[in-house]
């Protein structure tokens, strides 16, 4: 629940055990395609009711025209932390997981990031790990209306996608 998650950082970080099931018949399907969209609520649910219907079109429209290839299907944590993402990757095995995560409570702006992982090590192999470490990650932050708007930030999502998989091995 909402109390755990806030109380225990690691809280947030795994998705649940009878949700994996779901995730890994997804996988052994052959459903997971070039990259994986995951959408946690975060520490803000606000931000995402607020940012998500302009940002995830703009994003999915965005990678299209750039030639990326996105599961029509997105994966969504309640009460998820990044680590969550680098879990459904695991589960999943996407090159690229785009995890957007309502952030930065309070301040009245409803904030959301976009957190933006490659999956693979320099030898192409799977590199995904529940504790995999964050400095792997690339973020896009500062989504909001008043700050960068949903729109734009679907199109620089999408532009950092396309760097992560042009320095892939």
């Amino acid at each position: 629940d909402r109390d755990d998650y806030l109380a225990h950082p690691s809280a947030g970080e795994r998705v649940r055990r009878t949700d994996t099931v779901t995730l890994r018949e997804i996988a052994r399907t052959g459903g997971v395609r070039q990259i994986q969209i995951v959408i946690s609520d975060g520490l803000n649910a606000n931000a995402i009711n607020g940012q998500l219907r302009t940002l995830l079109p703009a994003v999915r429209r965005s990678l299209r025209d750039a030639g990326c290839g996105v599961w029509e299907a997105d994966v969504v944590v309640r009460i998820g932390r990044v680590g969550a993402g680098y879990h459904v990757g695991a589960l999943l095995e996407p090159e690229v997981i785009v995890h957007v995560i309502g952030e930065r409570p309070g301040t009245g702006l409803d904030t959301t990031s976009a957190y933006l992982t490659y999956g693979r090590d320099e030898r192409g192999q799977s590199r995904w790990d529940p504790q995999l470490d964050h400095s792997c990650t690339t973020a896009v932050c500062g989504i909001h209306r008043q700050g960068k708007k949903p729109e734009t930030a679907g199109g620089e999502i999408a532009r950092a996608v396309v760097r992560l998989l042009g320095q892939r091995p």
